[in-house]
Order: C-alpha cells, then structure tokens, then sequence
C-alpha cells in the first residue's frame, strides 16, 4: 500500500491548541489608534470631528481632548437653543399651520448620555442614528465603527463559544437598504472596503465575491485543522463572520444571528411590492441581535425626510427624557448635522491633538510609542460656501432636507395608499380565460378588447413612463380598467444616462402597438412629435387588423387635474388593476397635492421624486372609463338630492339607495366634487380632454 502524501499545509506541524493560542493574541486598541494606525485600519485622513463622533460612539469620554469636549458642548448648546426657539414659536402658531422645524444638532447632554451607558456596562451605544445631510460622509463614519465592533467580538477568539450560540453558527452582519443593489453600492460596499483595506484584517479573509465578506475569527483556525486531521475535507465557507447585502424584506433578517445590523438611508426605505417599510424590517430583523446582549449594535446613517415612519419614531427615542432629565433610552445616539458640519476645523486639523496628552493606550504594545496625530487635510468635501448659497436660495425647501438635514413637514398623499396596493393585487372577478385571478395578461392582444395606452416622455435625462390597458365589466356593468403594460425606461440604463429614443419607439411598436393594436396611443406633449410620425410611419405601412390612432395629447393645469381626480375615483371604486409595478406603485403613493392648489405633483425629497409612470397609468385610465366617471358623478350629485339614484348608469344594473352611499362610493364622490363633465360635441370634448388631431388614423 503506497504511504500517504505528505501534508504540506501550513498548519500541519501545529498542535491546535498552540494554534489557538497564537491566534488568540489579538489587540483591541483604543478606537482611534485602530481607525488611524497603520498596523489596523490605516485610515489616516481622519476630519476632528469625525474622531470625536468615534469617541462619542464607544463611550470613550478618557479619549476626550480640549476640542472634544468644546465641540460636544457646542452640539449640545446648538440643540438646546434650536429647540426653545421651536418651542416659542410652536406656541405662537394658530392651529393648523405649518410645524416648525425641527431642532438641528447632536444628542442633547451626550456626555450625560455616554456616561449613563457606560454605568449601565455598554461599550458602545448599542444603536446610533447618523442624521446628517447629503455627502457628509456618515456611510464611511458608520463603516468605521463597524468595523471596530466586528474587530472586538473578532478578539473573544470562539465568538460562538463566548456568546452561548451554536459552534456551526455564522455571524452576521447585516446590511439593509431598500433595494439589494442600494446596499451593495452605498454602505455594505463602504464596510467591504474599510475591511478589505485593513492590513489588520488580511490575515482573516475568508472569500470576498460580490454580494458576501466572509471573515474568520481566530478559533476557526483550530477548527479546520481539527477537520484536518480527521481527514475531513470540505468546500463549505468555515469563516465563523459574514457581512451581506439585503434588501428590505421581513425574511431578509429571521433566522441569522446578527451581531451588527446596518439601515442604509432609513428615513427613505418604504413598503412596496416585495420589499417592506423600514419599520417592518427593523421590527423583524432587531430581535436576532438579542443573543449578543448589550454588544449587539445598530447603525442608521440617513438623511432626514418627513416626521413620519420607523427613522422618525428612533429620532425621538433618542431625545427622549424622563421628567428628571436623565434620558428614557440611555443606550441610544443621535446625531444630527449639516452636510459641512462634520468637516468644521479641518485646515487646522494638524494643530490639535488627536489623543489626550499622557494616555498610554489600551494595550501595552502602544504604551511607550508617540501618541497619534491628525495628517494634515487638503480641505472639506462639504462647505457651506457661494454654490452651496445659490442652492438653497434656489429651492430653499429641497436644501433644508437634503443639507441642512432638517425634517420635512408631512404632506398627505393624494391618493389613499391601502387604494393604490389595491390596485397591484389579485382582481378575483377576473374571467376564468386567464387560468388565474391575478393579474397575468397576455401577451397579445384580444380582438374583442379595445385597448388606449399613454407614453409620458418627459426629457431624456429623466424616466419615460408607458401604460397600456383595456376594460371589463363586472357583473353589475361597471367599467374596470385592467392594465395589460406597465413599464417606463431610466436614464440610468443607457450611456450617457440619455434615453434612446429609437430603442424605445422599437419597443413601443415591438411590446404594445403590433401584439395589441390599441385604438388609441397618445403621448405627453413634450418632446414627442418625432416619436408620433415615426410610429404612425409604421402603422401606415403595416396591414394591422384594427384600426390604430396615435396622437400627442396637450396638457394644462386643469387637465391634469381631472386626469388625477378621475383616477382617484377609480381607485377608490376599486375600478383599476394592474400588474405588479413597484416603481409605478411607488409614485402613485407619492403624489402630494399642494395647498390650495387643484394639481397634483410629486415630492422634492425623500425616496421618490418623480411621477412619469403615474402620470402614464392616470391618464390611460381617463382615456378608457373618464366619460363613466364623470356620468357617474353627476349620477351620485342626483342621489344626494334625492336619495336615490334614477334609472341605470351608461347601461349598468340599477343600484339601490342602500348600496349607493358606502365608503367606496362617498369616496369617490368627495374625489368628483371638483370634475365637470363637458357635454358639447365632439370637438369640443376633445379640446377639453387636451387632444391634438395631429396623428395619423389608418
């Protein structure tokens, strides 16, 4: 029998426990040493202030200097003057105005709040909101911390053994986003990096591929050569961390244990589709951090939007006090600063001390060498200078959210949310045909059907939203529109982020004029009039079954506000279905009427700003039910003056009295208080619908 091949692995010639022990030996440095020692992170190009949140973060007041304790006093004084102003001018507002803003700055009484953590045996907050306005760097800030903390349970050696959890067990890190791909590019990639740069973490990577780190701890070493030696070989990834990418579903964090959890851009994480609200998610994911105690650790970078939701509701927790002063959440951070604040002091950085004079350090390797200090910095990445004041003259909203990091009133959405969800579920009066009461349509069109769609091409540099659809009746006749093509192209998908508009009139002809032949095709007015000849070109040269009409159809003010009000009424019937579209459903959430004005718009701020594909999906319900609509308004003037409704409604079953005012329909009566039906001829009705007979007609 020929003798084994000799094994060169280099830990062949190790006993497991001598491995245990040399891998064991590992420092924990105070956090700023690892931030900035060449021998740990090496991240040097640390801004003052940003050594002073780390500090603040680990509960480290020892590592206070002159300028940490002047600047956390200035925070303080900053929110503390903020929020009396607020106040005087909160009790001087007639009910219903506008609130006023809320107050800017850190945490009030954080050394009171480090110090009670401390007490209470936390080593760092165990949850820090990073409320800070557009590129002021809290995604980096936040992959530093974390990148600590992971280093500290690295320290404990067996992690699984310290923490009581199962020896097989990974991990986690997890960070979430609203999409995968958010978290991927933003935050996750920010911590991927700090960790991967680190020279003190080369030695412990275990895989880096392109959704997952996979980092091992010391005492993984002493497994694998325990496998080793039974003869035991395997493929399975044996690194006892692992930091992932997730998006915002209720699944995404059951089931790992989680000693660190990452919300990238909470404040703009909403409920669509698949994915969740931030709220759910966090109420899902936090409970897996338990096992960890008090060294599990939240972290939420966000810029600020609306007084409303999950980052909102931490906001106040973290600023929340009993009547005595101390505060009701002692083991919660938050800080709230401008774009350029973070960056204050920077061109005298190399004049300050970056450590107290006389500290020696966490462990004894750094007791005797030089205390680190600030490299001198180019400059900040945000000032608050000339640009900056064109910007907020500018759209001075916009810019007190986005950089001043200041919360947004809430403004009630136009539509009614459960409404439009509605919209994108099951319509189980759907014809058995279809195999399936979802929403599935086929691919081409049905002859018996008339089908109206509407493009929305707004400008090349923003989303052309497209919408095709037709309508059935119930069994009571009533008209419902079911949308066959949702779909809308983004700039970012092209070169140059310029829509190609020859790639999307391929797919207009391609994916809805060919296969469904819609009667009419409209499109926005602007930009569209190479679009219109180009396709009605095709139409004239191909022998279509139906006669296809396309045309560009003007819009006004008015106009616009009918569209969006016959929509609502629609919807408020439950008169509109529709496929799955997260991104439609998302701006349908979103519209917001202004005060006092008749129109609808999006939102400057916050997760969603446009409104292409709403717009499309609007007013290709108009086109196809708007006449209903407005009859059936005039039908509900009639039954409120007389408590009935008379005779039947363009062909529909008779309604009786008592089923004519449930919610649905006084719903839909509030949203048609302000729509008028034109009853002229035909010509006039188009020019009030915005028509333009422009197109070609076959």
């Amino acid at each position: 029998m020929p003798a084994a091949p000799e094994d060169r692995s280099p830990l062949a010639s190790f006993d497991p426990t001598a491995i245990h022990q040399l891998f064991l030996g590992l420092d924990v440095p105070d956090p700023i040493t690892f931030v900035v020692s060449p021998d740990y992170l090496n991240r040097q190009n640390l801004y003052p202030r940003q050594a002073t949140l780390l500090k603040c973060f680990f509960l480290r007041e020892d590592l206070f200097t002159d300028y940490d304790y002047a600047v956390v006093a200035e925070w303080d004084r900053q929110y503390r003057t903020a929020k009396r102003e607020n106040e005087k001018l909160a009790a001087s507002l007639e009910e219903n105005e506008d609130s006023p803003k809320m107050p800017l700055g850190g945490t009030p009484d954080l050394l009171g709040r480090m110090r009670a953590a401390k007490a209470l045996g936390y080593q760092w907050f165990k949850e820090i909101l990073l409320v800070m306005g557009r590129r002021a760097g809290k995604g980096y800030l936040s992959a530093l911390a974390m990148a600590y903390v992971l280093w500290c349970y690295m320290a404990k050696g067996d992690p699984q053994e310290h923490y009581g959890v199962d020896r097989d067990k990974k991990l986690t890190c997890l960070i979430f986003a609203g999409k995968r791909d958010q978290a991927k590019q933003n935050l996750w990639r920010d911590l991927v990096n700090v960790v991967t740069g680190a020279p003190c973490y080369a030695p412990y990577i275990a895989k880096s591929i392109g959704e997952k780190l996979s980092v091992y701890a010391p005492h993984d070493f002493v497994r694998m050569e325990n496998m080793r030696r039974r003869g035991v070989r395997t493929e399975l990834d044996m690194a006892s961390f692992e930091i992932l990418p997730k998006e915002s579903t209720l699944m995404a964090g059951r089931g790992p244990a989680s000693f660190i959890i990452g919300f990238d851009e909470m404040a703009h994480v909403v409920a669509s589709g698949a994915n969740r609200s931030a709220g759910e998610v966090y109420d899902a994911a936090t409970p897996s951090l338990d096992q960890f105690g008090k060294d599990g650790f939240i972290i939420e970078p966000s810029s600020p939007w609306e007084m409303a939701g999950k980052f909102f509701d931490n906001w106040e927790r973290a600023t929340a006090f009993e009547p005595d002063g101390t505060p009701v959440y002692p083991n919660v951070m938050m800080i709230q600063l401008a774009s350029w604040d973070i960056y204050l002091d920077w061109e005298r950085a190399h004049e300050l001390p970056l450590l107290p004079e006389g500290f020696t350090g966490d462990n004894a390797e750094y007791a005797d060498a030089p205390l680190p200090s600030f490299k001198p910095l180019r400059g900040a990445i945000q000032t608050y200078d000339e640009e900056m004041r064109k910007l907020e003259k500018a759209d001075p909203d916009t810019f007190a959210v986005e950089r001043r990091a200041q919360w947004a009133t809430v403004l009630d959405a136009y539509l009614d949310p459960d409404k439009v969800e509605r919209v994108f579920k099951p319509w189980f009066s759907r014809p058995e045909r279809y195999g399936s009461p979802l929403i599935l349509p086929p691919e081409r069109g049905i002859l018996a059907y008339t089908y109206k769609g509407h493009a929305d091409p707004s400008s090349v540099n923003c989303r052309f939203g497209i919408a095709l659809a037709h309508v059935e009746h119930d069994t009571e006749a009533r008209p419902h529109v079911v949308f066959d093509k949702i779909h809308h192209f983004d700039p970012a998908d092209f070169p140059g982020h310029t829509i190609d508009y020859e790639e999307v009139e391929d797919w207009i002809w391609d994916d809805i004029i060919a296969p469904y032949q819609p009667e009419e095709f409209t499109f926005d007015q602007y930009n569209s009039v190479s679009s219109i000849q180009s396709l009605t070109k095709r139409v004239a040269r191909t022998r279509l079954p139906k006669r296809v009409t396309i045309f560009e159809r003007t819009a006004t003010n008015a106009i616009n506000w009918r569209y969006a009000e016959t929509f609502k009424a629609a919807i408020n019937l439950g008169l509109v279905h529709a496929p799955n579209h997260e991104e439609g459903e998302l701006e349908l959430k979103f519209l917001q009427k202004p005060p006092g004005q008749n129109k609808v718009d999006h939102p400057t701020v916050g997760p969603v700003q446009t409104k292409d594909i709403a717009d499309a999906i609007m007013i290709t319900t108009w086109s196809l039910i708007g006449e209903w609509i407005s009859g059936y308004k005039d039908q509900l003037v009639q039954a409120s003056a007389t408590g009935a409704l008379q005779g039947g409604l363009h062909g529909a079953t008779p309604r009786s009295p008592e089923t004519t005012h449930d919610h649905d329909t006084q719903a839909a009566f509030d949203a048609l208080r302000s729509f008028s039906r034109t009853r002229a001829g035909r010509d006039s009705w188009d020019a009030s619908i915005g028509r333009t007979r422009t197109g070609y007609r076959r």
